[in-house]
């Protein structure tokens, strides 16, 4: 019943504390508490928005760090009948992929992103509706589903398919950004949604390591068959978002209060969409933040296999070259959520413009660095550091 909901008595209605980690001597472990404790609503709702964004983008991005094993496996190659007389161990190295097999590739990777941007038009009405709870327990049940199901596809409509329901798993990020406005206080929020933010790009560079190396570890270790090597992985993230789904519908809550009711929030008094879209300085930050997630979507679909094909490298070491980008993100995203709050504090608005103006530029430059870069013009290594840069610009 809503009276057993918690209210942390030290914070009232909108939280200023956003310290995910308590420590006692050597030990570090997760600011949580219990559900039916005055302990921490808070953050448990900090760490199930940081979570889901972790795992969403592992499993939003699951299949791409494979794409040179899944085209093998499903027949996309130009030599495919060349293949199949071959060895299973050599068949990924010996794939040619041509402009067919490139565009399906690509195909795929628009697919992803497609659901992603609808459910992102609709998504705040849905979430004042149900709460961000439970909006984010049904975006980690459908993507669960849907991860589950790309571990059974057979032809590229299918990959094509699922690829463009997984992205639904995309928007837990927005679910994340409205859960901290409305768990913590202004001071807070920032902090609490960019730390979010970068699990986020945790989650995204984990798994450019995890699926090679357990690929690689079924393979070639245990000897299991190519296909079910790349689609064992799949469903391990697809049981680990239903179980997030679960623990966060039975252990968190939509406000300090309780359940989420926009009609006696300050926050139901919003502008019309159409005024807010045709703000200026809307346009500005939609137009920023697309150039910033756009290109860090397309590298984190395209980054392993690039680097297999620019690079020469094997399938895992270019997914722990994949890692250190997403890696780096989580870790300067901690660090510039509290620069971001002190320039804040010093000079105002003025001082955040400067973070995205720098973050932005310096990002182009970046960008255009990595493009120039193959097996001729500095290999990995030079490649390793541009995408270190990059990353801690995005």
């Amino acid at each position: 019943q809503e009276a057993e909901r918690e209210v942390p008595v030290e914070c009232g209605p909108g939280c200023a504390d956003a310290e995910p980690l308590a420590t006692a001597g050597p030990c570090v472990w997760p600011r949580c508490g219990r559900r039916r404790r005055i302990a921490n609503p808070h953050m448990r709702a900090f760490w199930a928005s940081a979570l889901a964004l972790c795992l969403g983008t592992a499993g939003w991005l699951a299949l791409a760090p494979l794409f040179a094993v899944v085209r093998v496996d499903l027949g996309l190659c130009d030599n495919d009948a060349a293949l199949r007389r071959l060895p299973e161990g050599e068949r990924v190295a010996a794939c040619a992929c041509g402009e067919a097999c490139k565009a399906t590739m690509w195909n795929a990777n628009i697919a992803a992103g497609l659901l992603d941007i609808l459910t992102r038009f609709l998504l705040q009405s849905a979430i004042e509706r149900l709460g961000p709870a439970r909006m984010n327990c049904t975006l980690l049940s459908l993507g669960a589903l849907a991860v589950a199901l790309s571990a059974a596809i057979q032809d590229a409509t299918q990959l094509l398919v699922v690829r463009f329901f997984i992205s639904c798993l995309a928007s837990t990020a927005l679910v994340s950004n409205f859960w901290s406005a409305t768990m913590f206080s202004t001071s807070t929020a920032g902090r609490a949604t960019i730390t979010a933010a970068g699990w986020g790009d945790l989650g995204g560079g984990l798994v450019q390591a995890f699926m090679p190396i357990a690929y690689s570890m079924l393979h070639d270790g245990a000897g299991v068959s190519l296909a079910a090597s790349w689609r064992l992985p799949m469903v391990v993230i697809a049981a680990l978002c239903a179980v997030l789904a679960a623990w966060t519908i039975i252990c968190t809550q939509d406000t300090a209060e309780g359940r989420l009711d926009m009609a006696s929030s300050a926050k139901a008094r919003r502008a019309g969409y159409v005024k807010v879209i045709t703000d200026w300085r809307v346009a500005l930050l939609v137009g920023q933040n697309s150039a910033c997630s756009g290109a860090k979507f397309v590298l984190y679909n395209i980054l392993v296999s690039h680097c297999m094909d620019a690079f020469g490298l094997d399938l895992v070491a270019a997914g722990v070259l994949a890692m250190c980008f997403g890696g780096v993100g989580f870790l300067t995203k901690l660090l510039l959520g509290v620069v971001s709050e002190k320039l804040q504090t010093r000079w105002t608005m003025q001082g955040r413009l400067w973070v995205h103006f720098l973050a932005l530029y310096f990002q182009a430059i970046c960008l255009f660095g990595f493009g120039c870069l193959d097996g001729s013009t500095g290999g990995w290594p030079l490649a390793l550091v541009v995408l270190v840069c990059l990353s801690a610009c995005a």
